[in-house]
């Protein structure tokens, strides 16, 4: 039997249980095969450097265990390290697609109701994020962040289509 290689990844609370639910639920995750993190640990997986210690689950307490996929191109039991730069691209990553996720989910209901908290929760349910004040805070956060960031980027549309419209007075 293969043996199993393991990385280790720190994420906020909320977005390690996201992560964890959107693969299946299972701990240590098991990537979807075709997903962007499965295609980033394909791309960016290098070879155990001699002067860095390999990974254990008691040097990253708290971490997000995820369990390195076999992949055609590469052997994962030469090819088991991922440098900080991959590691921090796989981070933004997760983030990224958390975002929009958020985003998608809760966007569309916004004009409907008044009270954001009450989405917010519904969407922590949903996704298999703990109901705690700490991750509702910090989810709700980042939605409003990418609500006024969507709501500026209408203004200013508006803004360049209304002056689009005005006639021009040069003499």
């Amino acid at each position: 039997m293969a043996r199993t290689y393991f990385l280790y990844i720190h994420l906020d609370d909320y977005l390690a249980q996201w992560f964890i639910h959107d693969h299946g639920g299972k701990h240590p995750v098991h990537l979807t095969r075709g997903s962007i993190e499965s295609g980033i640990l394909e791309s960016f997986l290098e070879m155990q450097p001699d002067d860095v210690p390999q990974q254990i689950e008691a040097n990253n307490p708290g971490a997000v265990i995820i369990a390195i996929p076999d992949f055609k191109s590469k052997d994962i039991t030469s090819y088991n390290y991922l440098p900080k730069y991959a590691e921090d691209l796989l981070v933004a990553t997760i983030r990224n697609r958390f975002d929009v996720e958020l985003w998608t989910s809760l966007h569309k209901f916004s004009s409907l109701f008044k009270r954001q908290d009450e989405l917010i929760y519904a969407f922590m349910c949903k996704h298999g994020i703990e109901v705690n004040e700490k991750n509702w805070n910090a989810i709700a956060k980042r939605y409003q962040r990418k609500r006024r960031s969507y709501r500026s980027a209408c203004r200013m549309k508006k803004m360049r289509k209304k002056k689009k419209n005005l006639p021009d007075f040069k003499g």
